[in-house]
């Protein structure tokens, strides 16, 4: 059975809500990839509802013929280090470039900021208290992660993986945020989990690089959720990370 390498989340006190803090490192074993890397506080919970970010430019994305609308929400009660506005001009630059889905030919996007419009899907920064729950992201594979909830439309993007990173991306936080918005966009399109194609290869943006870019790892990861996660064939196989949809880095 894993074991989860994650901090656990210090105990609260009075109404304040729980904070995850950095942790030292611990040399004396060896890193596990799916456990979230030590680094900046974080809210650990938040109040289980979001709310719309406003401004939004009214531009479309793209010029694919699909054409899908999204809004950038985050939960209350998690104040982002550098605000609601910065998580939001983040997600429209990553899904706007043209190495993103929008650069394919195949879909075009446009955000929407009017909560009273129902868009296409709700890219939502979402604390992992929250990101946890059975109905949302859960933790069948004992590591907290992002996920997309198809018959909500909810893009969850854990709070927990946007401030921390993963270690399959060292110390590329803004790289590692790219390929999380990407990943899970991708999965509101349709697309699901593959594996490493080959050795020393760009990783697929569909791979789970969160939690490693080894098909072996994963694979083992996978048989603690069977339902929830593409098979990944323990072939050995080993990639290096890549953000972006377009397959040469």
């Amino acid at each position: 059975m894993l074991i989860p390498a994650a901090v656990p989340p210090p105990r609260a006190t009075g109404k304040a809500r729980p904070v995850y803090r950095p942790s030292p490192a611990t040399a004396s074993r060896p890193v596990d990839s799916a456990a979230l890397p030590g680094g900046a506080s974080f809210a650990a919970s938040g109040a289980g509802t979001w709310h719309v970010v406003p401004g939004a430019s009214g531009t479309t994305a793209g010029t694919g013929r699909r054409l899908l609308t999204y809004t950038v929400e985050v939960e209350d009660g998690i104040r982002p280090t550098a605000g609601d506005a910065s998580f939001a001009a983040a997600v429209d630059t990553i899904l706007a470039d043209p190495r993103s889905w929008t650069g394919l030919g195949d879909v075009s996007l446009r955000r929407l900021d009017d909560p009273s419009e129902e868009p296409d899907f709700r890219v939502s920064l979402t604390s992992p208290g929250t990101s946890r729950r059975p109905d949302l992201c859960g933790f069948a594979i004992p590591y907290d992660t992002s996920c997309n909830l198809p018959k909500r439309k909810r893009v969850v993007i854990n709070l927990a993986r946007w401030i921390r990173g993963a270690h399959s991306y060292d110390s590329d936080l803004p790289g590692y945020r790219r390929y999380a918005v990407n990943h899970e966009v991708g999965h509101a399109l349709g697309h699901g989990h593959v594996g490493c194609p080959a050795a020393g290869a760009p990783a697929p943006v569909m791979m789970q690089q969160t939690f490693g870019l080894s098909n072996a790892y994963l694979a083992q990861l996978n048989r603690s959720d069977p339902g929830g996660a593409s098979p990944v064939r323990p072939d050995g196989k080993i990639c290096r990370p890549h953000e972006w949809v377009a397959s040469t880095p």
